[in-house]
């Protein structure tokens, strides 16, 4: 079985007209959203249009060191590589890029990015990025517990509308989006215009947290349902975060545990990715440790260990993760001075958190007998 680098290889040949979209096409421009295309592709809807051939030579030429490049901690560095992969590829050198958003602000608490695709086979797709590794795009992750929209899910609905108003000869749009930029793919598509509605064919999360029951349960996410295709890897964390339906696939990844959710690690075969019957038993488990510990807290408790955890690692106003792990020792030390009610506020989640860990783990070990008669 292949990788998205395979792939590249065996379609690269092949233009959209020859060989449809599909989901693994789905997947690297989601990925690709986490380049930085800033001074290279036009933050404007309707601006000039940059073939991915001409925007990663330009990146490239301002970043001539692969070793040099910082993608920060938790994005992996093979999306650069495979971005590099594409601009030398048939399939993919002449695709246009626009309309290159990326939005990070501590007050509002948001971390948005976003960019318009245009294939060339007549559609536009827009693709949503993940989590990147700014402190404050986490936070606005943990916030999605408690609140009933965060900004980056309000953000992504108005540039959908924003771009499908400026590209209005286009009638069909697809959405995608990889981690947070799942969730926010399927969030805008339930919550754009009613005219834009009409025009998306495909909405596309790979490995995206749900939402809380209220969006599931509402009507509009219902008419749209049908419309939506989840991925998840077989040791799927993320991807089972919050509420969400069943409506998902499996698929194959060439790594293990949590690093499964690294998109570029996913097998493929042809243009679909290599499917699995079900989820490990460990995502499970896991999946069901976080929901019931989730529901052990109100929306109260749930905002109060956010900030509590964040007041941590807000240490020294490091912004990033990469700023985090260097003064991890100054972050570690000032959790030991914090106000006593933050600190019984984090420890006695955690505990309940572990808590629940310990409980799971016995359940699965001792299941109880079925048709078992209780002691007299």
């Amino acid at each position: 079985m292949g990788t998205l680098f395979d792939y590249v290889k065996w379609r690269g040949d092949l233009s959209f007209t020859e060989a449809p979209f599909n989901e693994v096409d789905s997947l690297i421009f989601s990925l690709i959203s986490y380049v930085d295309f800033d001074g290279i592709v036009s933050n404007l809807h309707g601006g000039t249009k940059v073939p991915i051939k001409a925007a990663a030579n330009s990146y490239f030429t301002k970043n001539p060191d692969m070793k040099k490049i910082s993608v920060g901690l938790i994005v992996p560095k093979d999306i650069v590589k495979l971005f590099r992969a594409l601009k030398d590829c048939r399939r993919f050198r002449n695709v246009e890029l626009s309309a290159y958003v990326n939005h990070v602000d501590l007050e509002e608490q948001t971390q948005f990015s976003a960019i318009t695709v245009f294939p060339g086979d007549g559609t536009m797709v827009i693709a949503y990025r993940g989590t990147d590794d700014t402190i404050v795009g986490w936070k606005e992750n943990f916030n999605m517990s408690f609140l009933p929209v965060v900004p980056a899910q309000a953000a992504a609905a108005d540039y959908l509308n924003q771009a499908a108003k400026s590209n209005a000869s286009f009638s069909s749009i697809r959405l995608t989006g990889h981690s947070k930029g799942g969730n926010l793919a399927v969030f805008a598509a339930v919550n754009c215009a009613a005219e834009v509605k009409k025009r998306l064919i495909n909405v596309w999360s790979n490995d995206g947290p749900g939402f809380n029951k209220n969006i599931l349960e509402d009507e509009d996410y219902i008419d749209m349902r049908h419309m939506i295709k989840s991925f998840v890897p077989e040791n799927a964390v993320v991807g089972m975060l919050l509420e969400h339906d069943e409506n998902y696939t499996v698929v194959k990844s060439r790594q293990k545990g949590m690093f499964q959710h690294d998109g570029v690690s996913w097998e493929v075969m042809g243009g679909s990715f290599v499917y699995l019957k079900e989820r490990s038993n460990e995502s499970k488990r896991l999946d069901k440790v976080l929901k019931e510990w989730v529901r052990e807290m109100s929306p109260e408790q749930r905002e109060q260990f956010t900030d509590a955890l964040f007041q941590i690692l807000s240490a020294d106003n490091a912004l990033t993760l990469t700023e985090l792990v260097s003064i991890r020792n100054k972050w570690l030390a000032k959790g030991k001075k914090l106000d006593p009610h933050v600190h019984k506020t984090i420890q006695k989640t955690v505990t309940t958190l572990i808590g629940l860990n310990t409980k799971t783990i016995l359940s699965d070990l001792f299941p109880p007998k079925e048709n078992s008669k209780p002691q007299k």
